[in-house]
């Protein structure tokens, strides 16, 4: 698993299942990660955006990192997976 996806042409998994477009259903795409302000004016607290731009059609796909503890808290589980095309 990764811990920060790199943006160049790719296939990404989130918990072992293929992220496709879903406007065309191609799953090559070019994975872009956004910071955000979410207390304005506040104390700076960052909040993380994951989206993908499809290489074929141009659509994006936003989606969320499930990433976190196992459900007995021994073992942390990675969600994204990033294959370099």
């Amino acid at each position: 698993m990764v811990e920060e996806l790199e943006s160049v042409r790719s296939r990404i998994t989130i918990l072992e299942h293929l992220l496709i477009c879903h406007f065309c259903t191609h799953d090559e795409v070019i994975p872009y990660c956004s910071f955000s302000n979410v207390e304005d004016p506040g104390i700076g607290v960052l909040s993380i955006g994951y989206s993908a731009v499809c290489v074929t059609c141009g659509c994006v796909t936003e989606f969320g990192d499930p990433s976190g503890p196992s459900e007995d808290g021994v073992d942390y589980i990675w969600a994204f997976s990033q294959t370099v095309l």
